[in-house]
């Protein structure tokens, strides 16, 4: 296996909102032979990353590539200031949608000469993985959602509750700052993945924060309008409008575990019934486990992938 940090140097990220670095690094593993047209894997990941070359992603990678699998596997810097990533263009965050899809991946496509696309992650790269693929289909040919972001009312009802007592005790302008000055603990990240959510589902620039909440500061209450701006975005709640563009994908894979501490298994349900109604074909599957450590399911999904988009002999 060969390894390579690539610096690139991103438009779409330029001068963005947050202020984070528009110079981003890439790095790609690829086999030991090279030939055109292997298929091309992005992981949409972000949080905390590191370029490491030794880690648990690379072992995989590895072990994968000894069992035969041949494709330029890519793991880009996509961190932000509030610890996640949507994947998608905001006001308010940066144009990340624009950096994939006509930065990097036209970048990696013509450096490496790889054939088909895909895009695989977990959690919020599961949900960026399904949103980036059925709004470019003629740019991704394929994706992997583990346990990925979806029924976002049952995904986010615990952290609005948190994230609003906080706010009884610090304004919001207050709250953000002291959120960012530092490195949040789990607790703590309950309150930033609603603002770095809301940041790029609600994205308000007239507002201080730059976002508008889903509920109400001072009752709590859900604020339908902004919460609609949400929903728009849940795959649950748009899946049937993006029927035609999942058929013309090549490959689609779901899988979650059936203890996930953020209930992801209903929005994977929903959306794996969803898909069986449109007439998508679709590997699904439900592991026992929760939604942490479970970086091995790319031992599933990458092979999967791989197996669609490979040039057949």
């Amino acid at each position: 296996m060969n390894t390579e940090i690539i610096n690139f140097e991103s438009d779409a990220l330029r001068d963005n909102y947050l202020g984070d670095e528009f110079r981003r690094q890439i790095l790609v593993y690829t086999p030991d032979s090279m030939t055109d047209s292997y298929p091309l894997m992005i992981e949409l990941a972000g949080t905390n990353w590191k370029p490491r070359l030794h880690n648990k992603f690379a072992n995989i990678v590895e072990k994968l590539f000894s069992q035969g699998l041949k494709a330029v596997i890519a793991n880009p810097n996509f961190s932000t200031k509030y610890n996640i990533n949507q994947y998608i263009n905001s006001p308010a965050v940066g144009n990340y949608e624009d950096f994939i899809i006509t930065e990097i991946v036209p970048y990696l496509r013509e450096r490496y000469r790889t054939g088909k696309t895909a895009l695989f992650g977990k959690s919020s790269g599961g949900f960026g993985s399904y949103t980036l693929a059925v709004r470019h289909p003629e740019v991704i040919n394929g994706f992997a959602d583990h346990f990925g972001d979806s029924c976002f009312f049952y995904l986010y009802a615990d952290d609005f509750a948190y994230t609003y007592n906080m706010l009884q005790k610090y304004k919001k302008s207050e709250l953000i700052e002291h959120l960012l000055s530092k490195r949040p603990t789990d607790e703590e990240m309950r309150a930033l993945n609603v603002f770095g959510s809301s940041a790029f589902y609600s994205p308000d620039l007239n507002d201080p924060s730059g976002f508008d909440l889903p509920f109400d500061e001072n009752t709590g209450e859900i604020k339908e309008n902004v919460w609609s701006r949400w929903k728009q975005l849940d795959p649950v709640k748009n899946v049937k409008q993006n029927l035609d563009a999942l058929k013309k994908l090549d490959a689609v894979y779901l899988d979650v575990g059936d203890s996930d501490e953020y209930r992801l298994y209903i929005g994977s349900r929903s959306l794996h019934n969803k898909l069986l109604e449109g007439g998508i074909e679709h590997h699904y599957e439900e592991f026992h486990g929760g939604h942490f450590g479970n970086s091995e399911r790319y031992l599933v999904s990458l092979p999967y992938l791989y197996d669609a988009l490979r040039v057949k002999e």
